[in-house]
């Protein structure tokens, strides 16, 4: 099977979920034996030596935009198939890719079915104009949680029938395991316990009110420590908020942490806190897991779906700052709870979320939706 992925990007280094996902899945798929063709813009950069790609690009310099890819993927797409004649053609974003991609196979009468992959809705009128009809156009749709799949229906209004949830893959790497003393020097963690969060600085991430539930936290716990790990556009804003919340003694910011330490950081942590407003899965949540950490996190989005209340840790009411206060405050002075909650976690993941798994079912929904394609089934 030959699968063609017109792509807005793979970087081995980002600080996104979705580009995450997109990364791993396309290299497993290649290491399994699929055949990728993947077209990116000219120096977007990407895993070198993975086996069974194909990298094209596209007439354009390192970004691609909405409104640029109707222009530029139809062409190169047609392009990729008169020179592979892939089996499948791939969509990674409804927005992005999606109309264009539709578009490619009308104008050049591609005799291959289109599959989507979609993350979660963001909010925007545009995007739900164009999310619908690319929905309702592709042969069939991969998400990443059961919220994703009931949101496309609230909030499109269109039918999931053709739509198949695939949980998304932890690394092996991601384990329990003591924590790195020159990492904790470098953080200047101390001795105490620390809680930690991992993710991209952005609002839908819901910082202030972590912030806001450490400020009454910390007093509790005098050597404890608040780690915010991660970079992204409001991490100046964020160490100016713990300023004025007086938290510049018991708040780190690691900034920016590279793939390579990703699973020693999350080793540093011995509580992880959540309280992201949307996730269409929540790498984060199941890599702090997969690690062995108890979780604090929100019950919005996807969360619930990975991480268990009460067995792994506790979901909260992202709008409630004392539910967060009241977790956090038992697990920083629980630490036999703590290790009760995180091997749960660790054998949750094992269990349901690594990228072998998730890796054979989404190779298993491209072949049966390749094959009903051959069979000349097609969605009315």
């Amino acid at each position: 099977m030959r699968v063609c992925s017109p792509h807005c990007g793979v970087a081995p280094e980002t600080v996104s979920g979705g580009e995450t996902y997109e990364r791993e899945i396309l290299t497993r798929l290649g290491r399994a034996g699929v055949a990728i063709d993947l077209i990116l813009a000219r120096g977007k950069p990407h895993p070198t030596d993975v086996p069974n790609w194909t990298v094209h690009r596209f007439g354009i310099g390192r970004g691609l935009r909405w409104w640029v890819a109707p222009f530029v993927v139809p062409p190169a797409i047609a392009r990729v198939h008169r020179a592979t004649r892939f089996d499948v053609l791939r969509v990674h974003s409804l927005r992005f890719i999606g109309p264009a991609a539709l578009w490619a196979r009308r104008r050049h009468r591609l005799d291959a079915p289109v599959i989507a992959h979609h993350h979660h809705l963001d909010p925007s009128p545009l995007n739900r104009v164009l999310e619908r009809r690319v929905v309702e156009g592709v042969d069939h749709l991969v998400v990443g949680s059961e919220f994703a799949r009931r949101q496309l229906a609230s909030e499109l209004g269109v039918q999931t029938d053709h739509v198949s949830v695939v949980p998304y893959g932890v690394d092996v790497r991601f384990v329990p395991r003591p924590a790195r003393a020159d990492l904790r020097a470098r953080h200047d963690l101390g001795p105490g316990p620390v809680a930690l969060f991992f993710g991209g600085l952005k609002p839908r991430k819901n910082l202030p009110l972590l912030l806001d539930a450490w400020a009454r936290v910390a007093p509790l716990h005098p050597g404890a420590r608040l780690l915010i790990a991660g970079g992204g556009p409001l991490l100046g804003r964020l160490r100016a908020l713990a300023e004025r919340r007086g938290l510049a003694g018991s708040v780190r910011f690691a900034g920016y942490v590279a793939e390579a330490e990703k699973a020693d950081h999350f080793s540093l942590g011995d509580v992880f806190v959540f309280p992201s407003a949307m996730e269409g899965f929540g790498f984060a949540v199941a890599e702090a897991m997969a690690s062995g950490l108890p979780v604090v996190a929100s019950d919005r989005g996807s969360i619930p779906e990975v991480l268990v209340d009460g067995e792994g840790g506790f979901l909260c009411d992202p709008t409630r700052l004392e539910l967060f206060v009241n977790r956090l405050d038992r697990l920083l002075g629980d630490s036999a709870l703590r290790a009760k909650l995180g091997a749960a976690n660790a054998e949750r993941v094992d269990r349901l979320f690594r990228w072998d798994g998730c890796v054979a079912r989404t190779r298993r929904v491209y072949e049966d939706v390749l094959a009903a394609w051959r069979r000349g089934e097609r969605r009315p």
